[in-house]
């Protein structure tokens, strides 16, 4: 009955814990990780590559030799960077992405406020906003965001709009005299316009905020955006992981062809097609289960049904069902099989040979099976909530009614003649005649073993 409360069973594993839940947040978890990771180490290179390009920039910027000497040291800090990968699935990993993106973004700072614009004469160094020196900022962010990691994209931004600011303040802190818009006149003519403006002493602060607002939107748009990633990444982890868990389940119930197909298609499309079907019992189960405990019975058909799927799967078979100490083996669906006939028949040669060289759970068993060929609808029944693949047709009922039909013949193993004439090998069977089967009107050729 709680199995067909989910709410109800949710609520219970919020308080117990789910294993399942459990395992499934665990591979979300790993998911993450795993993205954040990679994503470092792209940004961590993509980094590199990116200083590297400026540093050779550099030296068509600036005369020589201090266009040499700007070279070496930005390419000394690119390549600097490359040392956090080696913290990489250590304990220092996190600590070395939130410190190699702070130092990135306080390198910009000191480009900024301390890095003069001129080897020659000194060139004030509000001028520098002149330049394109705080886009650098972006790039920093930019490659925060390839670490799948919102807080981290956060912390960056913190440190450029923290690093403008304070370019800022410093650069105006050494000016002795400070010109900003406040400065201009209403409507002031072009010639006072230029004169403010275009002032060595002009360093605009309300640009320089509406800069650091833009990069504190920026970063608040590239966490946005990383968080949706992530979400993604979980989204696609948890298919997954459910997927697994379907799979997992289900693989112990339903054949792995047949869970392929549910799997992709959501169903099996009724199919009717020539198929040979083996039906294999245990000779004197009801004796065998009155000196038995249950527990013990079901150990032994376990193993027992262990071994029967093995041999059937290496025949090109699927086991369709277990019914009770039965099983029921499809050659042909619903999945084709060649030569499907002599399929059959081998892998019942095989399963007779295993049953008699070992014991099961110290017992040993005795197998009566019935093959017979016939056309059989296959195809999913049952509730929208519950279904079962199954098999219908004349040579079901046949495969049973000659592995019944054993017990009077005193044979092991019972094949119709459907299946015989069809068969493209030649198995030692010899004819045991016509018989009249049990709900058929017109007699059967049944065919056993020679040997």
């Amino acid at each position: 009955m709680s199995a067909n409360k989910p709410g109800r069973n949710d609520e219970e594993a919020a308080v117990v814990g789910d294993p399942r839940r459990d395992r499934q947040v665990n591979t979300v978890a790993f998911a993450l990780s795993r993205a954040e990771r990679n994503g470092f180490r792209i940004a961590v290179i993509g980094r590199t590559i990116a200083i590297m390009a400026i540093a050779l920039a550099s030296l068509f910027a600036f005369y020589f030799p201090i266009n040499v000497a700007v070279a070496l040291s930005t390419a000394m800090i690119a390549v600097g960077g490359l040392a956090s990968l080696l913290a990489v699935g250590t304990r220092y990993e996190m600590a070395t992405r939130f410190a190699l993106f702070a130092f990135d973004a306080g390198a910009v700072t000191c480009l900024l406020a301390f890095v003069p614009l001129s080897s020659g004469d000194d060139i004030p160094q509000n001028l520098v906003f002149l330049t394109s020196s705080a886009q650098h900022y972006y790039l920093v962010i930019a490659a925060s965001a390839l670490t799948l990691s919102p807080t981290l994209v956060l912390w960056t931004g913190a440190w450029a709009v923290c690093g403008l600011l304070f370019a800022t303040g410093w650069i105006v802190h050494g000016m002795e005299q400070v010109l900003t818009y406040s400065d201009l006149p209403i409507a002031p003519t072009r010639d006072v316009y230029f004169q403010i403006v275009l002032s060595p002493n002009f360093i605009g602060i309300p640009s320089r905020l509406q800069e650091a607002l833009i990069i504190a939107m920026v970063t608040a748009t590239a966490a946005l955006a990383v968080h949706r990633a992530r979400q993604v990444v979980k989204d696609h982890a948890n298919a997954d992981a459910s997927h697994r868990h379907v799979r997992n389940l289900f693989r112990r119930y339903v054949p792995a062809p047949v869970l392929r197909e549910l799997l992709d298609e959501g169903h099996l499309v009724p199919q009717t097609r020539e198929t040979t079907l083996l039906f294999a019992d245990i000779e004197g189960f009801t004796r065998l289960s009155e000196t038995m405990a249950p527990v013990q019975i079901v150990s032994i058909l376990n193993e027992l049904f262990t071994a029967i799927t093995g041999i059937v799967d290496q025949h090109d078979g699927i086991v369709i069902n277990y019914v009770g100490d039965a099983v029921i083996a499809s050659f042909n669906a619903p999945l084709p099989t060649e030569n499907h006939p002599d399929k059959a028949i081998e892998a019942s040669r095989q399963i007779l040979a295993m049953v008699e060289e070992h014991r099961f759970g110290g017992v040993a068993i005795l197998l009566r099976i019935g093959i017979a060929t016939g056309s059989v609808a296959a195809g999913t029944v049952g509730a929208d909530e519950r279904q079962v693949y199954t098999l219908y047709g004349d040579a079901v009922n046949l495969s049973q009614r000659l592995q019944e039909l054993n017990k009077v013949q005193g044979t092991r193993c019972l094949i119709a003649g459907s299946t015989v004439g069809m068969t493209l090998k030649d198995h030692r069977l010899q004819s045991l005649g016509m018989v009249q089967i049990r709900n058929l009107s017109a007699p059967t050729e049944i065919f056993g073993y020679a040997d």
